[in-house]
């Protein structure tokens, strides 16, 4: 066999034996690198949680407030009777001014269905509530003590003190029509006494 037979027989062999190495043993380890890539892929990411100190912000309720505000209707022999109903107060009113305007504007449409009315006039306003240490005054437009005979006068009167009384601070109560203090009501006559209570115009 001359020389460039082997050389060239050399060759081949080392063509094989490249060929060999690269289909059947290198294959492996590149399934296995496949592999480990796909398993990296299927991780779940992490989830992000809150810190520790964070704290969702909580709404205060401010508890309602009403005021007592005493109208007139009939019980089931039809005597007539004091009907005390609630009206929720506004932030930040007067419980008092609140509840004599809430007095004068009268019953609700379904107050009225249920038999509950009014002897205070639509048109009556109240001039001022001046509040000292010692005592209240309420000072009220003259025509609360018009229009309607004594019973009226008498029946609106009673409603207005007991409203009055009802969400006043503990302080004596005095009533002032037209800027000056109320001694007897209307043309009939009717003595109040001063300062309010619940029997002012029972003698």
């Amino acid at each position: 066999m001359g020389f460039w037979s082997k050389l060239v027989i050399l060759a081949l062999a080392a063509l094989a034996f490249f060929y060999v190495k690269t289909n059947f043993f290198d294959t492996p380890h590149a399934k296995v690198e496949k592999k480990l890539v796909t398993e990296e892929q299927v991780v779940e990411p992490v989830k992000k949680t809150e810190p520790v100190n964070s704290q969702k912000t909580v709404e205060k309720k401010v508890p309602k407030t009403y005021v007592t505000v005493y109208f007139l209707g009939m019980d089931k022999n039809d005597t007539g009777i004091f009907k005390k109903v609630q009206r929720e107060l506004p932030q930040g009113q007067s419980k008092l001014k609140f509840a004599l305007n809430q007095l004068i504007a009268g019953p609700s449409a379904y107050e009225k269905n249920v038999g509950v009315y009014s002897e205070i006039p639509k048109n009556v306003k109240i001039l001022g509530i001046v509040e000292s240490k010692n005592k209240i005054i309420i000072n009220v437009s003259g025509n609360i003590q018009t229009g309607g005979g004594a019973d009226s006068i008498y029946s609106r009167m009673k409603q207005f003190i007991k409203t009055a009384l009802a969400n006043s601070p503990k302080k004596p109560i005095y009533l002032y029509i037209d800027g000056k203090q109320a001694e007897v009501l209307g043309g009939e006559g009717i003595m109040i006494s001063q300062p309010l209570n619940e029997n002012s115009l029972d003698g």
